[in-house]
């Protein structure tokens, strides 16, 4: 349950700093919007059913729609969905990534499917914190931890939400964090090296 709710969460997240709005109008992003934010994936899949009927050709549509299997926690059928929607398309990110959503809910791991190109999966881990220090230590002034996060998104799909992020960093002395309490509040810059004397 706690990783169905993760998997939600991360999703959501990823679309909100990607902003992602529908080209169908502001209209259909705002009943998609209602019924996720009301948390009734069941009518968000009947809605979106009737869009990938009404437009077979719109990848948009068509992945939206697996997407919706996944939010109704059909994970198989989701996986299934998406095998030939995946191989005709596969440079479409959001494909590769709902099929990383559904593995990963299901217990298993990217090795679990035969993928055409390859998808970068990033865990918590020295290649991540390395990242973040390198992207951060050139700036200034401290990055907020959004910033941050936005820039791994763009690296590649994230097992990992914002605070669990923030807990990993203030793990690593290399990290300054200044923290109002909330996680989307934090900013972070590296220690400055201490010059020998």
């Amino acid at each position: 349950m706690e990783n169905d709710n993760k998997i939600i969460e991360i999703n959501s997240r990823r679309k909100e700093l990607d902003n992602i709005i529908d080209d169908g109008g502001i209209e259909d992003w705002e009943e998609d919007y209602n019924l996720i934010s009301k948390g009734d994936y069941a009518e968000l899949k009947k809605l979106r059913e009737i869009a990938a009927r009404n437009s077979p050709k719109d990848i948009y549509a068509l992945w939206r729609l697996g997407e919706a299997y996944i939010l109704c926690k059909e994970y198989e059928k989701a996986i299934e969905y998406f095998k030939p929607l995946y191989r005709e398309n596969p440079d479409y990110l959001d494909i590769a990534y709902s099929i990383l959503d559904a593995l990963f809910a299901l217990g298993k791991n990217e090795n679990d499917f035969e993928w055409v190109s390859e998808t970068k999966v990033m865990r918590l881990d020295k290649e991540v914190s390395d990242f973040c220090y390198d992207y951060i230590k050139g700036k200034r002034k401290p990055r907020d931890l959004s910033d941050v996060y936005c820039k791994l998104i763009v690296e590649g799909y994230l097992t990992f939400d914002e605070e669990e992020l923030l807990k990993y960093l203030n793990e690593d002395d290399r990290f300054e964090l200044q923290n109002d309490e909330s996680v989307h509040g934090t900013l972070l810059k590296v220690q400055r090296e201490k010059k020998n004397k």
